[in-house]
């Protein structure tokens, strides 16, 4: 019975780890392609109407803040659903709606798109981001790489 209690305690102390690794690798891909679905609602946003959104120079979804969001925030904060669902404010050629759930990222914290280059039509255009696992931001505006363990893309013009 000893035996039979350390063999599948020794086979538990192997699988476990393997399980929860394969949960995490699982989060950072569900929240990769939540960044991209993200982006390409943005690039779809521009080729129809011929513009970046521009109501705010951040923009975010559904979630909790994440730790260090204040990287980003500097001219306003709006959710997505206005320019990717309402269309709200009205823009011409608008022929959306390129989203329509709005959902936090894996660790419950929301996505961030920063769109002071938006604004400015200066680069980088901005980042749409995950602040990862940790959930805290890494990456600044002014970053052309992913710092940490953020998790997103860099939209460029």
């Amino acid at each position: 019975m000893v035996i039979v209690v350390a063999i599948v305690a020794l086979l538990a102390g192997i699988l476990v780890p393997v399980a929860f690794n394969q949960v995490d690798d699982a989060e950072k891909a569900r929240a990769m392609a939540d960044v991209r679905q993200l982006s390409s609602a943005f690039m779809l946003f521009r080729q129809d109407t011929g513009k970046w959104p521009t109501k705010s120079k951040l923009y975010y979804t559904d979630g909790n803040k994440a730790k260090n969001e204040n990287l980003f925030e500097a001219g306003g904060t709006s959710h997505l659903r206005g320019p990717l669902r309402e269309n709200t404010p009205a823009t011409p050629s608008w022929k959306g709606p390129y989203m329509t759930a709005f959902s936090p990222d894996p660790w419950g914290n929301r996505y961030v798109v920063e769109a002071q280059g938006f604004v400015d039509d200066q680069p980088p255009m901005g980042w749409v981001i995950s602040a990862g696992p940790n959930g805290t931001f890494e990456t600044g505006r002014n970053d052309t790489s992913l710092q940490g363990d953020d998790i997103g893309i860099l939209m460029m013009n």
